[in-house]
């Protein structure tokens, strides 16, 4: 069986396909709709099993036994063949003890490779998973969600007269999702009003990855980037650009609820804030060899004073740059301690369109630090809005953030060790 490879530094929500589980019990998503794959970051070679089924059934006797007694006794005939394969491999992944290597189904890998994208079709909301029960976190401006009314705090609770409460986050998006053109029929809940029924026609959605605007009579730039995926570098450079040009103070830089992305695009954006030929990253792997990465080129932001908003969803790529700008002390870091995944996996797209992800090696901080299950703490902690502080355009992270540059600290502040 082939297997097409790529480096990706995976977005967490892959733990959900895993685990069931993500930061306590809640996942984000986008509304969105399969493309196709993007095009590899970094292709590896080409892997490929050329033993036959009989020298398969040699080297794992006792699979195959247990195999053929379920096919030929089980109950319930016919036996899924999909389901026994998929379940096996599953199993054969999880006796591993890694979260992060994991198996994935068609279904799963093609909604996760959407992440990574910025063009879908669908409603044009951002989701979350709060307690079995999804959560509108966004719609997005001029959206047919916004356009239907949709607000910050909506609960999801049916689609097209299906329950969806404690179903997961894929499965729920999944049934939002459709064609531009066609009609989805969701019940809302509004607070402690009744629920009402929305029809709402699905369009194309151009996602960006990243959203800027200017604060304080345009004395701060801030920047948000959602994740580290194929838009990334322009967007970010284009708003770096506009932001630089009014001459702001300082800079806020966004990463909350960023769940990662490319390895490569974790070092284009870390070169727009840090000199050239900085280590941004040391990946280690398990015979011992180091690879370094270095930025690239001449960043656009790399003098100006910079406050970094991460929280609990911030990982992976996020942290690579968390844990870059924290240990250069480019930047003042607020928020909560991000994630905590210091993992590497590669890719490798089955010839079912299923996914296996495997880890093949960790990443530390430039000063080689470990990151993996232990997260970056921020300079400065402050909570998280709460989903009703949001659905009021009440933010305590970005409001410490401009407090600290007004005062003039901003510079002052010691960072942590």
């Amino acid at each position: 069986m082939k297997a097409v490879v790529r480096i990706l530094i995976a977005f967490v929500v892959a733990v959900i396909l895993v685990s069931g589980a993500f930061l306590g019990g809640y996942a984000t998503s986008q509304i969105v709709l399969s493309r196709n794959a993007p095009t590899p970051i970094a292709p590896l070679t080409t892997t490929s099993n050329d033993n036959t089924p009989s020298e398969f059934k040699a080297d794992m006797p006792v699979f195959w036994e247990a195999w053929n007694l379920i096919n030929e006794n089980f109950y319930t005939q016919p036996v899924d063949q999909d389901k026994m394969t998929y379940g096996a491999v599953g199993g054969m992944v999880d006796a591993l003890g890694d979260v992060h290597t994991a198996f994935v189904d068609p279904k799963r890998a093609a909604y996760l490779q959407t992440q990574l994208q910025g063009s879908f079709e669908g409603i044009g909301a951002q989701v979350q998973m709060v307690n079995g029960r999804l959560l509108v976190v966004t719609p997005f401006k001029g959206s047919p969600a916004e356009k239907a009314g949709l607000q910050a705090g909506d609960v999801i609770l049916k689609v097209d007269g299906q329950l969806i409460v404690n179903m997961t986050v894929e499965d729920a998006v999944a049934l939002i999702r459709g064609p531009k053109g066609t009609e989805v029929h969701l019940t809302i809940q509004r607070g402690s009003n009744p629920a009402f029924d929305v029809t709402i026609t699905r369009s194309t959605i151009d996602v960006p990855e990243v959203e800027s605007k200017m604060l304080e009579n345009d004395t701060i730039a801030y920047v948000q980037l959602s994740e580290f995926g194929e838009k990334a570098k322009p967007e970010l450079r284009k708003a770096l650009s506009d932001a630089l040009a009014k001459k702001p103070k300082a800079l806020i830089f966004d990463l909350r609820g960023n769940p990662g992305g490319y390895l490569t695009t974790a070092i284009e954006v870390a070169s727009e804030f840090l000199p050239q030929d900085q280590v941004v990253l040391v990946e280690k792997f398990k015979n011992g060899d180091k690879r370094l990465y270095k930025t690239q080129g001449s960043g656009l932001a790399t003098k100006i004073p910079m406050v970094l908003l991460v929280n609990e969803g911030s990982a992976s790529a996020s942290e690579i740059l968390a844990a870059a700008l924290h240990d250069y002390k480019r930047a003042t870091i607020i928020g909560q301690k991000t994630f905590g995944k210091g993992s590497v996996q590669t890719v490798h797209t089955l010839s079912d369109d299923s996914q296996l992800r495997v880890t093949i090696a960790n990443f530390y901080s430039p000063n080689e630090t470990s990151i993996n299950e232990v997260g970056i703490s921020p300079d400065i902690e402050v909570p998280d809005p709460t989903p009703f502080e949001r659905s009021q355009g009440i933010d305590v992270q970005l409001q410490k953030a401009i407090d600290l540059i007004k005062s003039g600290e901003l510079g002052n502040l010691p960072k942590n060790p």
